[in-house]
C-alpha cells in the first residue's frame, strides 16, 4: 500500500493506494511540523481510524507539507512517520512540491500557492526553485488568507468597511478587539484563524470595496513574488490553493495586466498528487 498525503497550514487530504486503485480518502486538520511536536504527531496518526487497521501494511509514505525546509521540524515528521509506519520508505516534501508535482504537465513553469500561506516557486520538471524566502504571516504571505483576513479585520475594527458591509459582517461574525487581538498573539495558529474570514469575502467579492481590496493585495503579490522574476512572461504560471481557486477571476484580470500567461487554477492538489505516484 501506498499512503499520500497533501497538506496546508489549515487541512490535509490523505489518500490510500493498492496499486493504482484507491481504498480510501479522507481529510484532516493541517500539519505542519512546525507547530506540530513529535509526540502530538505520533497521536494524532494513531488517532485516525481510516488508519489504524493497515499501519504496517503500508509500504510507501509520500508526506507533502508546509514547514519541511526546517532541518528540525524535518526530523520530527520523519522520526513521528516512521515510528507508525515501520515497514514504510518515508518520504517528505514541501507543499511547495506537491504544487509543482500537481501543475507540471512537461514544460517548465511558474507555481503558485495561495491558501493559508502563500509562496512561488519555478519548477522545470527537476528542481524546485524558489523565488523568493517564505516569512509566514507576520512578514510576508501576499496574496494569502491570512493577509485577507487581516486586512478584512483591521478595515472592520478601523471602521473603515462601508456601512453596508459593515453591518453583514456585524450579523455574520460576533466580533471584538479582544477576541481578535487574543486570538493572534495568545491562541494556536493565529494564521489559520485570519483566514477563517476569507469567505465573507469571497460572498462579496463583486463589492467595490471587497474588489479593491483584494486586487490590491493580489497586485503586492504578483509584484513582489512573481513580476520581480526576469522571464515570468516567458513561461506560464498555475495557481494552486482554495484562495487562487475563489478569486481566479480577479487574478486572470491582473495576470493579463502584466503579460502573464495563466496555465491553471487547482483547488486540490491531491487528485493530480495520485497520477504522479501511480505513474512512476
Amino acid at each position: 500500500m501506498i499512503l499520500i498525503v497533501e497538506s496546508g497550514s489549515t487541512k490535509a487530504d490523505w489518500v490510500l493506494l493498492d496499486g493504482v486503485n484507491t481504498i480510501s480518502s479522507f481529510q484532516t486538520k493541517g500539519w505542519n511540523p512546525l507547530f506540530l511536536t513529535s509526540e502530538q504527531m505520533i497521536l494524532r496518526l494513531k488517532s485516525y481510524p481510516e488508519l489504524k487497521t493497515v499501519f504496517a501494511k503500508i509500504l510507501e509514505v509520500h508526506f507533502y507539507a508546509p514547514g519541511c525546509s526546517n532541518t528540525s521540524s524535518f526530523n520530527d515528521l520523519e522520526s513521528s512517520l516512521k515510528s507508525v509506519f515501520v515497514e514504510a520508505k518515508i518520504m517528505i516534501e514541501s507543499d511547495l512540491c506537491a504544487a509543482a508535482r500537481s501543475a507540471y504537465k512537461g514544460s517548465p513553469l511558474f507555481v503558485s500557492i495561495l491558501g493559508t500561506g502563500s509562496n512561488t516557486a519555478f519548477y522545470n520538471g527537476d528542481s524546485i526553485d524558489q523565488l523568493k524566502p517564505s516569512l509566514g504571516y507576520v512578514m510576508g504571505d501576499e496574496g494569502s488568507g491570512a493577509s485577507l483576513g487581516r486586512l478584512l479585520l483591521r478595515s472592520y475594527l478601523y471602521q473603515n468597511l462601508p456601512a453596508d458591509l459593515h453591518l453583514e459582517f456585524s450579523k455574520k461574525h460576533s466580533i471584538s478587539k479582544e477576541l481578535v487581538l487574543n486570538s493572534v498573539y495568545k491562541e494556536d495558529h493565529p494564521n489559520q484563524f485570519l483566514a477563517s474570514y476569507v469567505p465573507f469575502l469571497v460572498t462579496h467579492k463583486t463589492h467595490p470595496y471587497v474588489k479593491d481590496l483584494v486586487q490590491k493585495e493580489f497586485k503586492c503579490y504578483l509584484e513582489t513574488h512573481v513580476l520581480s522574476h526576469p522571464l515570468c512572461c516567458d513561461y506560464s504560471i498555475s495557481f494552486i490553493g482554495s484562495v487562487a481557486f475563489y478569486f481566479q477571476d480577479i487574478i486572470k484580470d491582473l495576470c493579463v495586466e502584466n503579460n502573464l500567461d495563466v496555465a491553471e487554477f487547482i483547488r486540490f492538489p491531491i487528485d493530480s498528487l495520485i497520477n504522479y505516484h501511480t505513474k512512476k
